[in-house]
């Protein structure tokens, strides 16, 4: 009987802790729209891809991505280009990560080039904070 109490409370506990939680899931962030980087899958790539197609033929475009730590906390990274401006602004939030520094910050970058099977930002006005991104190519 005593162990059936421990386990309870011990549910009540996980329930209580997954309810509390204010980060977005990945499965409520590809509904969203966003493309999702877990640790198994890439969720909605062809948004990206969309975005590339775009940012091709110097097109207005915009993506979302939300990537996930190990402890299932998002990263959310966002990049709009303008096509009157030539370049992309990238927008990094690491607000919801619970052992991370907890900033959004920006830059304006020129290019976004594929270099070894990952997609990364080039010529940006803080290339720190540009190097920030980095989406792998997904394979088939």
């Amino acid at each position: 009987m005593k162990m059936l109490r421990v386990f309870f409370i011990m549910m009540m506990l996980t329930l209580f802790a997954v309810a509390c939680s204010k980060s977005m899931s990945s499965d409520e962030a590809a509904k969203k729209g966003y493309v999702v980087y877990g640790q198994m899958d890439i969720l909605n790539y062809d948004l990206f891809e969309g975005f590339l197609d775009k940012v091709n033929s110097n097109k207005n475009a915009g993506v979302k991505f939300a990537n996930y730590t190990v402890e299932g906390d998002p990263i959310f990274h966002n990049l709009e280009y303008n096509n009157e401006q030539k370049n992309i602004t990238y927008t990094y939030d690491s607000r919801q990560d619970e052992n991370g520094k907890k900033e959004k910050v920006s830059t304006s970058c020129k290019t976004i080039k594929l270099v070894d099977g990952a997609y990364l930002l080039a010529d940006c006005d803080d290339d720190e904070i540009g190097k920030r991104f980095y989406a792998t190519q997904k394979t088939e």
